[in-house]
């Protein structure tokens, strides 16, 4: 399993929640997935870890320890007081870092105010690019047609002090190097003589096993 996995708690198994736990569980990521509806546990239960449970029950979070959880995605869309009761309880439960899918400018204020981290715009985000954003490798992600994917990542460690062309990063990973936005500068375009430094933001373009690939050197 990777070194970077975090345990990460799905809650609601509809179209967008199945979609981010497909994701996280391809990536090895450790994904448990709940939801209320033994017809969607049932549905999804061969391809990712599912329990069926109320999480608007305090009892039920207690009953799944969710407090072993680093990371959860309360991914419930078809009722607002449920979605809010849900992260509220796994709040109090102790897990800090929660994502909360939002399906109004009003139920992201309240999900905001009781301190989801992350407001996930239901009509914008897809279930699979919140699922590369939460297992913390990219900064941002987007699925473009065909097999290529466009991300946001920090300089990997292992390419820092290189220019582009140094690095040979096309002929090594087979990956483009769109631009660099360096902190307080401006974005600029990837020619080959750019440097890559350390807390640099690198736009990047290529198929994700080449992407990894260049990540983790």
């Amino acid at each position: 399993m990777a070194d970077n996995s975090r345990s990460v708690l799905v809650v609601g198994l509809g179209r967008f929640g199945s979609s981010v736990a497909t994701t996280l569980d391809a990536m090895g990521q450790d994904v448990l997935a709940v939801d209320k509806d033994p017809g969607l546990v049932n549905r999804w239960s061969s391809q990712v870890p599912t329990v069926q449970a109320d999480m608007t029950d305090v009892l039920a979070v207690e009953q799944l320890n969710a407090t072993d959880f680093s990371t959860a995605i309360v991914a419930i869309g078809d009722s607002v007081e449920a979605s809010v009761i849900t992260t509220g309880n796994l709040l109090d439960a102790g897990i800090s870092d929660i994502w909360a899918k939002s399906v109004s400018k009003e139920h992201a204020r309240i999900l905001q105010r009781i301190g989801a981290r992350h407001i996930i715009n239901a009509e914008t985000d897809a279930g699979k690019r919140v699922g590369h954003l939460v297992s913390g490798n990219y900064l941002d992600y987007i699925e473009i047609e065909g097999a290529h994917t466009v991300v946001k990542i920090h300089t990997p460690p292992h390419v820092v002090g290189y220019s582009i062309e140094d690095a040979r990063v096309h002929e090594r990973y087979g990956i483009t190097v769109v631009g660099i936005k360096s902190p307080g500068k401006e974005f600029e375009y990837g020619s080959k003589e750019l440097t890559m430094h350390r807390n640099d933001e690198l736009i990047i373009m290529g198929k994700e096993d080449q992407i990894d690939k260049f990540i983790h050197g």
